[in-house]
């Protein structure tokens, strides 16, 4: 009997088309780890659901687990295709984590100046994020490395220009917000964006310490301003006012200069 032959199958559409390619990074020969890069190929295709649920994981041995370097890379991604839903959900996930590390950094400054260098470093960090060069590209090779380094840099500065600032006090005196509250750690709910962030951080750095960080704590993480006598406030409720034991008019006030600091360096650009 005569053998049957057939004719070699057709390769698949997905054949044809071979796995997704991610992009190189362009900035003085960087490449991504070997295990970033498999990360990143294997959450390429998910639904945005599912890249929300696996960036959330920061068990490092769980199956399908992003890297911060990783989750960059998918920040970027979805920025670039103007999702900024998914943008700010996967960005909030990697701050996250970021504060957890931020616990360890700034030793040796009171309570007020380790918040404002975090809000310094956390503006810096979206600036390069959110860049449309390739100024983040080293966050998707080392990204602890990146923001230890960003860390360092923070603390000189302040060190180099730490000088005795006027006060914005109107004189009330009250109980401050107990220490072990971490700002940064609430979840909640944030006015500003990345991307908006990322605009401001230029006028934001210009700004007086005390002003940048009443306006971050009201603006980016969304804390309640207080009333006039934080006394008044329910108990355990942490507001800027109780927060900075004074009134939530002179928080008011404060937001007022800030604000007007901030229109003047948009439309003047300084």
């Amino acid at each position: 009997m005569a053998e049957a032959h057939s004719s070699p199958a057709s390769p698949a559409p997905e054949d044809e088309e071979g796995p997704p390619v991610i992009p190189p990074l362009t900035r003085g020969g960087l490449k991504r780890l070997p295990v970033v890069e498999r990360q990143i190929a294997g959450a390429l295709t998910l639904s945005v659901k599912e890249l929300i649920d696996r960036a959330g994981a920061t068990d490092e041995a769980a199956p399908g687990y992003l890297s911060p370097e990783a989750l960059v890379f998918f920040i970027r991604r979805e920025d670039r295709a103007d999702n900024p839903r998914a943008r700010d959900l996967l960005f909030r996930s990697l701050l996250e984590r970021c504060n957890r590390f931020f616990r360890s950094q700034f030793r040796g400054f009171d309570k007020a100046v380790r918040e404002d260098l975090q809000a310094r470093v956390t503006a810096a960090m979206v600036e390069h994020l959110l860049a449309e060069d390739d100024r983040g590209d080293f966050m998707q090779v080392r990204f602890w490395a990146y923001l230890k380094a960003r860390c360092v840099d923070a603390c000189r500065a302040e060190f180099k220009t730490e000088t005795e600032l006027e006060s914005l006090d109107t004189g009330y005196s009250g109980q401050g917000e107990p220490e072990g509250r971490r700002l940064l750690d609430m979840q909640a709910d944030r006015s500003l964006s990345p991307e908006e962030l990322a605009v401001l951080s230029q006028g934001l750095a210009a700004l007086p310490p005390q002003l940048r960080r009443v306006f971050l704590m009201r603006h980016y993480i969304g804390m309640k301003i207080g009333g006039d006598n934080p006394a008044d406030d329910p108990p355990g409720e942490v507001t800027i006012a109780r927060h900075f034991g004074c009134s939530g008019r002179t928080i008011r006030n404060w937001l007022k200069q800030a604000e007007k600091h901030l229109t003047a360096f948009r439309e003047n650009g300084k």
